[in-house]
């Protein structure tokens, strides 16, 4: 039954049918809560921030950030020049990392979309202002409730946060207010990973579920353990023709994982010793991992990613790094070889080694060069950023996704019957098959596909 709270209301600001700039708006009897608030990985409009002005007559005062990936948190400091008196909070690891990412995402907004706004909108993404904004961030650790109430709030509203297993600091939200409960499931994955352990969101009753849907559309999504086979494969292969392969990696989650699974093959034997070669800011970021390996939950605690031999990535020695002269593993950044980065120029100079490899192991949107690269024909043209390239090495797909299946998110719902299920941070194929499949099993809940700007009363 939902609970007594006079007024509940939904507002998506960004994150609708799509995953992009995340910013879920909640009205709790009075308190206004954003939950998130990212920058678009893509898009660079007026749209690469969430719509603030959505909010024009609607109070709020909480600002509640689930994670660090710069979908979610990498338009905090515009959100906070056009809200200044929110309150922002996040778990003591998302707010460590929340500095590394917000530098690398303002270095992105002055090159890139920075013309597009006024000055002021962006003067909070200058590097000081960067800096001091952190000593504003509240951290909330995991399973410790907090009551919080906005200024016009007529019921305390209690905020918690439990461990999602997506990246280190990740979350999910669970929220109270006058007898109506809220789970944001925020990004989730009920699997473990190598170093990050699956999500331990508690499976009581939920008035309203807001669910992410990313690998709703995707059916036999591979385990870790089964793609480490086909990894140890590709790879086996490649070293064998004294080639090396080159992985471009996010520099947040997917490399932490990565560096592990890898020294793991071959501590075990299933790929030989070869260099693992790691640069940018990925070193930076494994650094505050080893910091919260016995802290935040770990698969193995006291297990520090920066004790696994690694070589130095440097962007002046490129072109003429030892991976040229022997087998080795190269994790570079960024994920999805946008032009001008390291994974970007190498693989420059990999296409044409027909004895080397590829491997790409995260999301590739359609319109960035890795997807190009990801999706072209040995020896045949294709756009490649800014260039025409052709490539003569080997290119395969891996899937280590940090995202839970739809099968898993299913049984979430199933556990917790929620009156109302709101789904988001998905295509629209992922929302609408993921809502087809709700209905069926649960075909008494309310179910949402919430659009950009439209309102949704949550309770009578």
């Amino acid at each position: 039954m939902l609970g007594l709270c006079v007024q509940a209301n939904l507002l998506m600001l960004g994150g609708a049918e799509e995953i992009g700039a995340n910013c879920c708006y909640l009205e709790l009897d009075g308190t206004g809560m954003l939950i998130d608030a990212g920058l678009h990985p893509r898009d660079r409009t007026v749209k690469a921030f969430p719509d603030i002005d959505l909010l024009e007559n609607y109070p709020a005062d909480i600002l509640a950030i689930t994670h660090a990936h710069t979908d979610h948190i990498g338009a905090l400091p515009y959100v906070m020049r056009r809200l200044p008196y929110l309150r922002p909070i996040m778990t003591p690891a998302t707010r460590d990392l929340s500095h590394v990412v917000m530098h690398n995402g303002a270095r992105l907004l002055r090159t890139e979309v920075g013309r597009l706004f006024p000055a002021q909108w962006l003067e909070f993404f200058d590097k000081d202002v960067i800096e001091q904004l952190r000593y504003a961030f509240e951290a909330l650790p995991y399973d410790e409730p907090l009551e919080i109430r906005g200024y016009s709030g007529r019921s305390p509203v209690v905020m918690t946060y439990h461990w999602s297993g997506h990246i280190l600091g990740s979350a999910s939200v669970s929220l109270e207010c006058n007898g109506l409960r809220i789970l944001h499931t925020a990004d989730v994955k009920f699997d473990d990973q190598v170093v990050v352990p699956k999500a331990r969101i508690p499976r009581t009753h939920t008035d309203v579920l807001i669910t992410e849907c990313t690998n709703a559309n995707s059916d036999n999504t591979p385990l870790f353990p089964e793609e480490s086979k086909r990894l140890a494969a590709f790879i086996n292969g490649v070293s064998q023709n004294n080639g090396s392969v080159l992985i471009p990696c996010f520099a947040l989650g997917k490399l932490q994982e990565m560096i592990p699974l890898l020294y793991g093959l071959m501590r075990r034997g299933s790929i030989p010793h070869m260099p693992i070669y790691t640069g940018g800011i990925g070193v930076r970021i494994n650094k505050i991992y080893d910091q919260y390996c016995y802290s935040d939950p770990m698969k193995r605690p006291g297990f520090e990613v920066s004790d696994v031999p690694q070589e130095r990535l440097r962007r002046g020695e490129l072109d003429t790094g030892a991976y040229f002269k022997q087998p080795s593993i190269v994790l570079a950044p960024s994920g999805m070889m946008n032009v001008g980065t390291m994974s970007y120029q190498l693989a420059l100079q990999w296409m044409g080694l027909a004895n080397y490899g590829i491997a790409f192991v995260g999301y590739q949107d359609p319109t960035t060069p890795g997807y190009a690269l990801m999706s072209s024909e040995a020896k045949k043209p294709f756009a490649f950023g800014t260039k025409n390239a052709s490539r003569s090495c080997k290119v395969e797909r891996f899937r280590f996704s940090g995202h839970a299946v739809r099968e898993d998110l299913v049984q979430l719902a199933v556990d917790v019957q929620p009156s109302t299920i709101v789904i988001t941070h998905g295509d629209t194929d992922a929302c609408d098959r993921m809502a087809v499949e709700l209905h069926h099993i649960l075909p008494s809940s309310r179910i949402i596909i919430p659009q950009l700007g439209t309102r949704y009363a949550l309770s009578s």
